[in-house]
């Protein structure tokens, strides 16, 4: 079978070994005037796809308590459901976003494209991974702000450790007939990653497959794991790093690094070019990639994104574990297609 859209991350060595750099601990002159712009702006509106609900309410909560009188106003959904009303608003030439964040690249790239993207530099940018710096656009138009891997999650009261499946095929096992949870890559850009990254590695056949076992096909990622939780389904593809979290504070629910590769999809965040508030804007996007915000990251089993604050401890090492990565540019190519075949499979 071709691999040539799947590669191992570079990502992956850098990630541990990349120098540490010196942190930022006060506000800077340049940051404390576009705070005072931002707050005759008042607020923002954040459009984003890139964490759960109730984290994104608690990362909204933290730019305002370091930023206190400018709002953060997000606007929580899949990616489908968020990009779709924010190429409506362009269309009518009515953009209400200002800060649009996403799992799936390709919709960055097609923004891009058609000018809707504001080219902004946050100066939190030097001390970011340099690896994660250097996949984001080099004229400043979207940054990585975030990369969430994926595996395969089970829940501990239905499945023993020896018989939860070890890598993607043994989702395919008629044993997990109607027991997998998985999302809808035409609503969520990491399932849609994760779908091209399959078909790239066993062929359509995968879904096929899959479909006999009659999976429940919700929307978000994040669909698959409160599934696991609730005991509706027994095994799911699931956000790592979230279920390591509830793992941890006791959620009926264990991870799995598949064998076969984990799939670490980046994602990424814009300024919009006609934000109306664009100077909240663009001090948000200094506070993505500030030493807080990488704190909350580490603190919630995530990855930081800068090279001065450490991973947290448990996660896997992606320097040594086997990791898949879908080039944004083959997804801007291929994912309408997997979409289009996905719904002719699963009638969904």
């Amino acid at each position: 079978m071709k691999r040539a859209y799947i590669a191992a991350t570079a990502l992956a060595v850098s990630l541990l070994c990349a120098p540490l750099a010196g942190a930022q601990k006060a506000m800077t002159e340049a940051e404390t005037k576009l705070y005072e712009a931002a707050k005759a702006e008042g607020a923002f509106n954040w459009y984003t796809s890139m964490m759960d609900t109730e984290r994104t309410d608690q990362f909204c909560l933290l730019f305002e308590k370091k930023y206190p009188g400018v709002d953060c106003r997000a606007l929580r959904a899949t990616g489908g459901v968020t990009f779709q009303r924010l190429t409506q608003e362009i269309q009518a030439s009515a953009v209400e976003a200002d800060v649009f964040s996403t799992n799936d690249l390709t919709d960055l790239i097609e923004l891009q494209k058609g000018g809707n993207l504001l080219a902004y530099k946050p100066d939190n940018l030097q001390y970011m991974v340099p690896a994660l710096r250097d996949m984001g656009d080099p004229e400043g138009h979207w940054v990585i702000s975030m990369i969430s891997p994926l595996g395969i999650g089970y829940n501990t009261r239905l499945v023993k450790a020896e018989e939860a499946p070890r890598n993607w095929t043994d989702l395919l096992d008629p044993r997990w007939k109607g027991q997998v949870a998985i999302g809808h890559p035409g609503f969520s850009g990491s399932i849609g990653l994760w779908t091209l990254a399959m078909k790239q590695l066993y062929g359509w056949e995968f879904f096929e497959k899959l479909e006999t076992n009659k999976p429940q096909i919700g929307r978000s990622i994040t669909d698959g794991r409160n599934l696991i939780v609730s005991g509706e389904r027994q095994v799911a593809v699931i956000g790592v790093n979230n279920a390591e979290e509830m793992s941890r504070n006791g959620a009926p629910i264990k991870v799995v690094y598949p064998t076969d590769g984990m799939l670490v999809p980046p994602s990424g965040t814009a300024i919009l070019a006609k934000a109306p508030r664009p100077n909240a804007a663009k001090l948000f996007a200094e506070f993505m990639l500030s030493e807080e915000a990488a704190r909350f990251q580490a603190d919630s089993m995530r990855y930081p994104m800068r090279a001065d604050v450490p991973a947290p401890e448990g996660v896997p090492d992606l320097a040594s574990a086997k990791t898949l990565f879908v080039p944004p540019e083959t997804a801007a190519e291929e994912l309408q297609k997997v979409q289009n075949e996905f719904r002719d499979t699963f009638g969904i």
